[in-house]
């Protein structure tokens, strides 16, 4: 014990020599560098095979590259699924007119690892201004190893849920100063204009902005009694976000009304408790293991096992609040994601879905990242906030946010699916279909073949003639 304190104690002589020796902005940028190359290599080491041998994945041909190819501008205002997907179908367009299909993958993949590290580089960038607390580094371990990983690691379909994020949390802290009184610190000509295009193709690239940012400018409006039009690189995008609610909700026809919708789950309390606990419980003890013990319990018994676990988050909400200077932008962060939890749930009745099929393992779970990450950070945070101060060290919430922790590292689960696509030769054997192998076949031939790059009938794309040159010409 004695050699750890003192170990301790040489890294922080250590550390507090290097702060005397660097400036003061320059340490403040090297510590953020290392935080996000650290944050990186832990999510690379999730999965290291998706980097190293990147693959296009599921709508990345079928419908991005596809109508890139068949529609050239004209696809950035096509919707799919009701989102405009913005981002992702600037990516295949630029793809498509630029780079050879060779590269697709690994330009899709650049992308999506971008989409990835911006809410990092936004969050560290608002605690270099002061904005956010230095304890807003806890959410980092959570946001790296949220449990339910097998549908949105690293794909560009998926980079809509992360690209956003780091727009909204500046949103969040834009209003925390102006809450505060204090001025503008994102004043720049430059940085505004780099601001407002972030946050319009946000805003076109799906519906999580809108959710979150829409009900943060009401209440901004509210409590300030004017309308939230300044700065105008933050309302604008907002308004204009709301266009995905718009088309994707509100303009879609669905097999069930709203009301019919929630009649058919009201009438099954026990499938609302699977799905409250697969989807909004079990990743906040590790993942799906916990669901494999919960669904066997009995109901009585479940449910209180998910009052328990609901507990220790007001708990842990109460000691992060009871911290904050505007504990309201809290509050309105948890409702937002319940409200996004829920309408995903709605939505997937509306649709017609078989309801036996939305308690299943990583239904949906692009939906529920959003909770997880954000519990996840408020238990992280409370717990670390409790025991670095003597006088709550051992607290009962400390204690039980101890054991919350060891359970939850006890149940941990990095869940993923498998990539490869495979099909089966006419002698009746499995093989794996290879992206460079499908494109090699594809010159010397009148018509172009579809390339298959997911499992299924669907998930296929086939070059135009001008990617048919661009990829002949290289293989001369």
């Amino acid at each position: 014990m004695v050699t750890v304190l003192q170990r301790i104690q040489q890294i922080q002589q250590i550390r507090q020599s290097v702060e005397q020796r660097l400036p003061p902005r320059l340490h403040g940028f090297l510590v953020s560098a290392a935080l996000i190359g650290l944050c990186a290599l832990g999510y690379h080491l999730r999965r290291p095979s998706i980097s190293l041998q990147p693959g296009l994945y599921a709508e990345d041909g079928s419908i991005f590259l596809q109508q890139a190819i068949d529609q050239g501008a004209g696809s950035l205002v096509q919707l799919y699924a009701g989102y405009s997907h913005l981002l992702q179908r600037i990516t295949a367009l630029t793809a498509v007119n630029l780079l050879s299909p060779y590269d697709y993958p690994r330009f899709f993949l650049l992308v999506a690892w971008v989409a990835y590290l911006l809410p990092l580089v936004s969050v560290e960038a608002l605690i270099g201004v002061g904005v956010f607390s230095r304890v807003m580094r806890v959410a980092y371990i959570p946001y790296v190893y949220y449990p339910y990983a097998g549908e949105t690691y690293l794909n560009l379909p998926n980079a809509y849920i992360f690209f956003p994020l780091g727009f909204i949390l500046i949103a969040y802290g834009v209003v925390a100063q102006q809450g505060r009184g204090r001025p503008e610190v994102l004043g720049h000509p430059a940085l505004k204009g780099l601001l407002l295009l972030y946050g319009l193709v946000a805003a076109f690239t799906g519906p999580f902005m809108a959710i979150y940012t829409i009900p943060l400018l009401i209440f901004h409006g509210l409590r300030s009694r004017r309308l939230p039009i300044r700065p105008l690189w933050l309302s604008l995008p907002v308004l204009l976000s709301s266009l995905q609610i718009y088309v994707s909700q509100l303009q879609t026809d669905y097999p069930l009304s709203t009301a019919q919708a929630l009649g058919e789950l009201f009438t099954r309390p026990a499938l609302l408790l699977d799905w409250f606990t697969v989807h909004l419980i079990a990743p906040l003890l590790g993942g799906y293991k916990p669901w494999w013990y919960l669904r066997g319990l009995p109901d009585p018994l479940q449910l209180l096992a998910v009052l328990l676990v609901l507990a220790l988050v007001v708990l842990a909400v109460r000691v992060v609040t009871g911290r904050m200077g505007q504990p309201a932008l809290l509050y309105l962060a948890i409702f937002s994601t319940l409200v996004l939890s829920f309408s995903s749930l709605l939505v997937a009745t509306r649709r017609g879905v078989d309801l036996k099929l939305v308690v299943i393992e990583d239904a949906g779970g692009r939906f529920f990242f959003w909770n997880t990450v954000l519990f996840l950070s408020v238990l992280l945070m409370a717990f670390v906030l409790l025991v670095r101060e003597q006088r709550t060290r051992n607290s009962s919430t400390a204690r039980a946010l101890a054991i919350w922790l060891v359970l939850t590292l006890v149940f941990y689960h990095n869940n993923f699916v498998i990539r490869p696509v495979f099909e089966v030769t006419p002698q009746g054997q499995i093989r794996a279909l290879v992206y460079e192998e499908q494109l090699s076949l594809q010159c010397g031939r009148a018509q172009p073949l579809p390339i298959q790059i997911y499992g299924g009938p669907t998930w296929n794309f086939q070059l135009g003639e001008r990617q048919r040159q661009r990829l002949c010409a290289e293989a001369t």
